[in-house]
């Protein structure tokens, strides 16, 4: 998990690049909280856009919120090199992923707390919601993620650019 000062410098990257409004934009069209949206952007890239998820010297992952290439979107995305020179439509589709994985999450678990589907929308994004549903009857969301903490770094981190971005409204008010 970064430190505080590391994603106070990410946000501040997401600023200066542009992308933080394209990701704050993309999360409120789609009703997500924009800092639950930039917490999985830190996960995966440390708010840097990207191609990663390196396998056989193909790029699996691709940009801020390596979307992989399973989804033609994202393949498209990285043969056309749209993920960096226009990468609205690759976020936008990154989070619709997450948005159906809230609903998935709410109607599996109707009675949790919002924060609690969060966690497994989050590790649904990792490893498939398939596979955060059932880990979550068994206990933990994140029982198949990397690390086995995919969904919880995921809701600290949101937890802290919440805070970084209530402390920059009051700075600015």
């Amino acid at each position: 998990m970064p430190t505080k000062a590391e994603l106070q410098a990410q946000l501040q990257r997401l600023r200066a690049s542009g992308l933080h409004d394209k990701l704050a934009k993309s999360a409120e069209a789609h009703g997500i909280e924009p800092a639950f949206l930039l917490a999985i952007a830190s996960r995966e890239t440390n708010c840097v856009n990207e191609l990663g998820d390196l396998q056989n010297g193909e790029a699996h992952g691709v940009g801020i919120l390596q979307v992989d290439i399973q989804h033609e979107a994202a393949r498209q995305a990285r043969e056309d090199g749209s993920w960096r020179t226009a990468p609205d439509s690759l976020i936008d589709f990154a989070t619709q992923l997450l948005a159906d994985n809230l609903r998935r999450a709410q109607q599996a678990f109707p009675a949790l707390p919002r924060e609690q589907q969060m966690k497994i929308a989050a590790s649904g994004y990792n490893c498939g919601m398939a596979a955060a549903i059932a880990g979550a009857h068994h206990g933990d969301a994140d029982e198949h993620t990397t690390g086995h903490n995919y969904g919880a770094d995921v809701m600290v981190r949101m937890s802290v650019f919440e805070e970084l971005m209530a402390e920059a409204a009051a700075t600015a008010a």
